[in-house]
């Protein structure tokens, strides 16, 4: 490769590295569109669901969602204090089934790879924070996705969410951040 066309990569990789950095270390709280569904015929609001076999962890994903619905540091925090508040041997569970939960969510790298970081992908961090913010939607949200990953590029938010989800991940797991 010619040293301009390498140099113009190296830049446009940078580039879009500090764009996805800056994505994720931003300030700002990001509120993803929940009064309605967000496509015509197509995916429930978000933090909706409807019970089943894991009806005692999403009723806790979805109260951490009234509280905020950032899928992050707000969202984080109203799940720890949720989550303190509840014997121990619930809490461990409701940690198991998250974990479950994530790694089921590796079927919808390719289409947050494609969102969040075209051509370079998330890698395994960035993408398990992705996943927790899927997660931090609620159980129709990770329903959908979890089925068809190509109804992630539906929601409103998805690339807002690139580079989110890091602090309601460690309040589903019990790693604090470490900062």
């Amino acid at each position: 490769m010619p040293r301009d066309a390498r140099g113009r990569a190296h830049t446009w990789v940078g580039s879009a590295l500090v764009a996805v950095l800056a994505v994720g270390c931003s300030s700002d709280p990001v509120e993803p569109v929940t009064t309605a569904p967000w496509v015509e015929g197509g995916l429930n609001q978000y933090c909706g669901g409807r019970g089943g076999e894991l009806e005692s962890f999403w009723e806790l994903v979805h109260s951490s969602c009234a509280v905020a619905q950032d899928g992050d540091v707000r969202q984080g925090e109203a799940l720890a204090g949720l989550l303190a508040e509840l014997p121990e041997e619930r809490t461990a569970d409701f940690r198991r089934t998250f974990r479950r939960l994530n790694a089921d969510l590796v079927v919808i790298t390719e289409v947050a790879d494609d969102l969040c970081a075209p051509g370079l992908g998330l890698g395994d961090d960035l993408g398990a924070d992705y996943r927790s913010w899927v997660i931090a939607h609620g159980q129709d949200a990770y329903e959908a996705v979890l089925d068809d990953p190509e109804r992630l590029r539906d929601f409103p938010d998805a690339t807002a969410g690139c580079g989110l989800g890091e602090f309601f991940g460690a309040a589903a797991t019990g790693n604090p951040i470490q900062g």
